[in-house]
């Protein structure tokens, strides 16, 4: 998720690049509105505010990261917000996190209406502290297996070949002053060990936690956040471009 101030201008940013969003839709019960890129089953989701009045008048607690983007669009900030990791058990997640300790919010059923009209449905969850002030991660149960739901996807033209490649989301960068007591608190949050990084990255001391086909990464800094995306896939056109998005950037390798 991505904090933006202007969802039409990021997508023609984008699309300037050779990479292909769409608007999602809005989500009344918050007043934010979103787009939506595809890669793969990935997605990135663009989140603004759509009524500033109603983005105004709910808690953080139960909409952790809708609240986070509220905030950041008053404020005038743009940046990578945190990251939402899918689940086919919703409740057996919620549970194991609930039991380690972690003050996970309630299950809820969420919805938006896209730009057809259509009511699009999932099951979430929001973590409703941060981590020494770094955002939780989301919790997120589509329904339907995850071939049902790419043929699904692409039969609506959501998941399509981007002019700039093939591209996938390798790598989440996390700066962060404690690298180890968070890459701890990851690495239970996903259930997936911790590893350090190889020599090749250059890291100094960075942790590494693969979620399957990407590597979640700490390293050491001030930012307390998630500071930059790492593409792989990108043709010769795009490769070793970089696209700034406020306090983020996103690096197509």
């Amino acid at each position: 998720m991505i904090n933006v101030l202007d969802l039409d201008e990021q997508i023609r940013r984008f699309a300037d690049l050779g990479i292909t969003f769409a608007r999602g839709g809005s989500h009344r019960v918050w007043g934010t509105e979103n787009a939506l890129g595809y890669f793969g089953l990935n997605y990135i989701e663009l989140i603004s505010v759509q009524d500033e009045r109603t983005a105004s008048a709910f808690p953080r607690d139960g909409a952790a990261a809708v609240f986070d983007a509220a905030r950041d669009f008053n404020e005038g900030i743009e940046r990578i917000n945190t990251i939402a990791i899918r689940t086919h058990d919703i409740e057996a997640t919620h549970l194991r996190l609930k039991n380690a300790g972690i003050p996970v919010g309630d299950v809820v059923d969420g919805r938006r209406v896209d730009q057809q009209g259509n009511e699009i449905r999932w099951s979430i969850f929001f973590i409703d502290n941060t981590i020494s002030g770094l955002p939780y991660p989301f919790f997120l149960e589509w329904p339907g297996t995850d071939e049902q739901r790419e043929e699904q996807l692409s039969a609506q033209g959501l998941i399509t070949a981007h002019p700039a490649g093939d591209l996938r989301v390798k790598r989440v960068i996390f700066e962060v002053p404690d690298v180890a007591g968070m890459a701890r608190v990851w690495s239970l949050l996903t259930g997936q060990p911790e590893s350090a990084q190889s020599a090749e990255d250059n890291t100094d001391g960075g942790v590494v936690i693969h979620l399957h086909d990407r590597d979640l990464v700490f390293r050491n800094g001030t930012a307390n956040h998630i500071t930059a995306l790492e593409f792989t896939g990108a043709k010769e056109s795009l490769r070793g471009q970089s696209l700034v998005i406020g306090d983020s950037v996103l690096d197509f390798l």
